[in-house]
């Protein structure tokens, strides 16, 4: 017997990490009007942008895998006789944990722990490798728990966006909206505490933004772990990941398309550092489980 580690889609994570270290991951879904994918599964990242661009202001929306979904999956892994610790984005933006902790309390609560990273993106991926990382190397149930709780204080996602429209339109913006106004063209640069987006700063121009948003990060250092994730924006990632050189190693850094459940909240071109930081420096509202 052995432990398995289940996550969500919105994790973002490479599929051959997710192979390779026999993470489950469970699909988020995305609605076009009628049609209805999930991610990962139905719909490639390219097939998404591009229809995304096409439809807009008709923005696609998400929704939250079901409990049945999950159930699903924790069957087919207990049969298998292993125990699990589901670790999914933070409650605050979706009904993904309480679906999962529903479907771990119908089916067997004493051998499944559902656990909220607070986060998303590779953030919760983060959190979800080095889980899946101590299980293969014999951890038990509550060990695992124990490193998701050490790290979930530990996890930092500065971003900017693009555009405010995309977000305005999701409903997620939550304390931002006041902190905007009814500023045009502003570069926002937000980050995740306690599981809720909130403001840092706002700049005029996407240089100036790349720049802060380099700024920040490397007042973070030093890094466990870094990704730069973007929504069709290799070119301004890659940008972002030579600007962290000096405080990481380039060919440590990871640089990956942010999911559709992701792009579909931030919409295109929008660009963010999720670190796992060696210190909890204070100042983030990721505080335990």
């Amino acid at each position: 017997m052995g432990v398995r580690i289940v996550t969500d889609s919105s994790a973002d994570l490479p599929w051959p990490v997710a192979e390779a270290l026999d993470i489950a991951i469970v699909p988020l879904y995305i609605h076009f009007g009628d049609d209805v994918y999930r991610e990962g599964v139905d719909i490639t990242h390219e097939e998404f942008y591009a229809r995304m661009v096409a439809e807009a202001p008709n923005l696609p929306k998400t929704s939250a895998p079901s409990p049945a979904d999950f159930m699903k999956v924790y069957q087919e892994i207990l049969e298998e006789g292993d125990d699990i610790v589901s670790i999914h984005l933070s409650a605050v933006f979706s009904n993904t944990y309480n679906a999962a902790r529903l479907a771990a309390q119908e089916l067997a609560p004493d051998r499944i722990a559902v656990l909220d990273s607070r986060s998303v993106s590779m953030c919760l991926g983060w959190v979800a490798i080095r889980a899946a990382e101590a299980a293969l190397e014999g951890a038990e149930v509550p060990e695992i728990c124990e490193i998701v709780e050490d790290m979930v204080p530990r996890l930092r996602i500065p971003s900017f966006l693009e555009t405010l429209d995309y977000v305005r339109y999701s409903g997620r913006i939550g304390s931002t909206e006041a902190f905007l106004g009814t500023v045009l063209n502003v570069k926002p640069i937000l980050d995740i505490e306690g599981g809720q987006v909130v403001p840092l700063e706002k700049v005029r121009t996407r240089g100036r933004a790349l720049e802060r948003l380099a700024e920040i990060a490397r007042e973070l250092a030093p890094f466990e772990d870094v990704a730069v994730m973007h929504t069709h924006a290799p070119d301004i990632a890659a940008q972002l990941a030579d600007l962290l050189a000096d405080v990481h190693p380039r060919q440590n850094i990871l640089i990956a398309e942010a999911g559709v459940a992701m792009g579909s909240h931030v919409g295109p071109g929008a660009v963010g550092v999720c670190a796992v930081v060696v210190e909890d420096k204070g100042g983030n509202g990721n505080r335990g489980l």
